[in-house]
């Protein structure tokens, strides 16, 4: 049995995610030309100042647009499913309360902000004109919710290795 008490804010971000992910998941199948219509409203908008009246970039940067959906998609889902499965892995194991709270929020927070990032980059692009500044001004997403899920991730490496290793399992 898992003792829930000290990951459950983790377990919660992890299913926001996962949620998220499947979210946008659904929305693509009921609205992707009214998504891809605001893209190309914002470009239209920016393109005598952005795209210099080059309508082929701003046609690039729509369609790379909407890659950025799916990666937002696609990453919340996945990393959700992952931390909730370090989650489940850290409580299973019976790790100090303190790794299972850092494990556990850490990659909760990694899930949920990547998949954030990717959509804030995929709105904004049009409208800024390029998809690297788009990615640049919510850079910092991408760098704090990386960084959180893959210290979960090394953490839950370390803490395992140990107890299979160097302190033995029962």
């Amino acid at each position: 049995m898992v003792d829930f008490t000290y990951i459950k804010y983790g377990v919660t971000l992890a299913l926001i995610a996962i949620l998220f992910g499947g979210g946008l998941g659904l929305s693509f199948g009921c609205c992707e030309d009214s998504i891809k219509d605001s893209f190309k409203s914002s470009a239209k908008a920016a393109l005598a100042d952005k795209y210099k009246g080059d309508a082929s970039a701003a046609k690039k940067v729509v369609k790379k647009s909407w890659v950025y959906f799916k990666r937002a998609h696609l990453h919340s889902q996945t990393m959700g499913v992952i931390s909730l499965v370090f989650s489940l892995i850290v409580a299973w194991l019976q790790f100090n309360p303190k790794f299972q709270i850092g494990i556990s929020i850490l990659s909760g927070l990694g899930s949920l902000g990547y998949g954030i990032f990717w959509l804030l980059a995929g709105i904004l692009a049009p409208g800024m004109g390029s998809m690297g500044a788009a990615k640049e001004s919510v850079g910092l997403i991408a760098q704090v919710s990386g960084a959180s899920f893959f210290i979960a991730g090394v953490g839950l490496f370390a803490l395992t290795i140990h107890k299979m290793y160097i302190k033995k399992l029962p």
